[in-house]
């Protein structure tokens, strides 16, 4: 494999690159710079939502041949200027790499244990506690602790929950209290107590009256309150919409109609949908997807062939695809995008296609799974390359090694049901 198609899959996390270093164990020299890169940055689109990675770069790590070399590679950066996800990833791979008998990685994690300011907290302490036990615990309470006692720093209940469920709670107080003498840890442990008063806020609220949400003293989100609103106060404000003229007040009660259907003829929002205004326009065409209408597999058609609208038109095709639409699909699907107007590209294909499931669409679910950095967008790719019976056997060979473990269990449950 060129190093440059090694670099590409790796990011993104395909099965493809544990095929490759399985099959040809002497090349895989060629790509530690590659597999370096891969571990110390996350590639992930989205690493909150997409999930981690360590398990399959561990893999990766293992096979490469050169796992001493690697792994002091990638502890090296926590000494680095890696920051948020990226140390983050860092610290799980070390907590692996300490779990399976390197003596340093502990160490190494203690000493580059660090305040994100980005993220205003503290990056590794659950690993350093996970690799380190009760030692890991104390290190981190003191550096906690002396941030707060330096600083107008806080703290947060993160750290005290994952020692809680790593170490036991009984064993967690205990440690502090033996060492409250500290007063680093004095001040962490103080920063951890329960404040009875955070715990106030009460679940289930309802949706605001109608009227309360419509005054200007009103700040509630809408589209939320559209999920929440009874079916007459949805009536009430889809006949305002019908009425107002004011550009942000439209905007408004549009995203009202966001997650529920506008209940009412959708004329007006169809107009609003080819405004001049971006934000007014944007707001219309969400406001739509949630319909079925022949007037709006029209809008849909228009503005998927404008250049300006080609991506946010998809959404219109959400219930209003039809099967000649395909090569309207495929010439947005093949075209050159950015990573985040491919995510919003693929986000809108994986919902066409499982509201209307059908074979011609797996060029475009390869195109997606080959292309896209999430890897929960992958995963839909191939649930309807499966349910549509036209996963390629390349990529069912591939998926058993895919970095996200539900792709995995795709491949599992598709083999032990004999699928093609």
């Amino acid at each position: 494999m060129h190093i440059q198609k090694f670099r590409y899959e790796l990011t993104r996390g395909l099965g493809s690159i544990i095929l490759y270093l399985k099959e040809n164990p002497a090349l895989t020299y060629r790509h530690l710079d590659a597999i370096t890169d891969a571990c110390i940055r996350n590639t992930a689109y989205d690493p909150q939502c997409d999930g981690s990675r360590e398990a399959y770069l561990w893999e990766v790590i293992q096979l490469s041949k050169a796992s001493p070399i690697l792994q002091e590679r990638i502890l090296d950066a926590l000494g680095g200027k890696v920051n948020g996800w990226n140390l983050l990833q860092v610290y799980r791979l070390a907590k692996i790499f300490a779990s399976h008998g390197n003596a340093a990685a502990v160490d190494t994690m203690k000493r580059g244990f660090r305040y994100d300011e980005e993220w205003n907290c503290f990056i590794g302490g659950e690993e350093i506690i996970e690799a380190g036990g009760a030692q890991g615990f104390l290190f981190v309470a003191k550096e906690i602790g002396k941030k707060i006692l330096s600083s107008e720093y806080e703290g947060n209940t993160f750290i005290w929950e994952s020692a809680k469920e790593l170490l036991g709670e009984e064993k967690a107080a205990a440690l502090l209290v033996e060492s409250a003498k500290d007063e680093r840890i004095k001040a962490f442990y103080q920063s951890v107590l329960p404040d009875e008063g955070d715990y106030s806020l009460s679940n289930g609220r309802k949706a605001l009256p109608y009227e309360e949400l419509k005054s200007e003293k009103a700040r509630y989100p809408y589209i939320r309150w559209g999920m929440c609103a009874s079916k007459e106060d949805l009536f009430k404000a889809a006949d305002d919409l019908l009425k107002e003229e004011h550009p942000k007040k439209l905007e408004a009660y549009l995203s009202i109609f966001v997650n529920v259907a506008f209940p009412l003829d959708p004329q007006k929002i169809i107009d609003l949908a080819q405004s001049q205004n971006k934000r007014l326009r944007s707001a219309a065409i969400r406001a739509l997807r949630n319909l079925k209408n022949e007037r709006i597999h029209r809008l849909a058609v228009q503005l998927i062939c404008q250049r300006e609208t080609e991506i946010e038109a998809l959404e219109l095709f959400t219930l209003n695809y039809e099967e000649n639409d395909l090569p309207l699909l495929e010439s947005i699907a093949f075209k050159k995008h950015n990573k985040h107007s491919f995510h919003n590209m693929e986000l809108d294909m994986v919902n066409i296609f499982e509201n209307h499931p059908t074979a011609s669409c797996q060029k475009i679910m390869i195109e997606l799974y080959k292309k896209g950095f999430c890897s929960l967008c992958r995963r839909w790719a191939v649930e309807i390359m499966l349910a549509n019976h036209m996963l390629p056997a390349a990529l069912r060979d591939e998926i058993q090694y895919d970095c996200n473990p539900d792709i995995r269990e795709l491949w599992m449950k598709s083999a032990s049901a004999g699928l093609p």
